[in-house]
């Protein structure tokens, strides 16, 4: 068993390592959300907190706002994308391509 591994994957560890990343790229941000053949462009809110990340999304279309959340030792963290793992919804910063409004 490696102790070491396990102290860097506590929800503690992941949070202060990864939640001023995620508020400063997602929170109030305009995103790409995704799960399973849905896609839609939303406002992004985030809350953390000691269990893991809520994400309140806010559609640009005719739908109603939903949250959906994931637990750090779940979540998948990039530059631009975050992720959840078993329940298979992700964020992106969408990509303006130029010339588009």
């Amino acid at each position: 068993m490696n102790t070491e591994n396990e102290k860097k994957r506590t929800p503690e560890v992941l949070r202060a390592r990864f939640e001023p990343h995620l508020m400063e790229t997602f929170h109030e941000q305009r995103v790409l959300f995704e799960e399973g053949l849905i896609r839609v462009h939303a406002t992004a809110r985030l809350e953390c907190d000691a269990w893991g990340v809520s994400v309140r999304l806010e559609p640009e279309i005719e739908r109603d706002p939903f949250t959906v959340s994931g637990a750090w030792e779940i979540l998948s963290v990039w530059k631009n994308r975050l992720g959840a793992a078993y329940v298979g919804w992700g964020i992106s910063i969408p990509v303006e391509h130029e010339g588009e409004q």
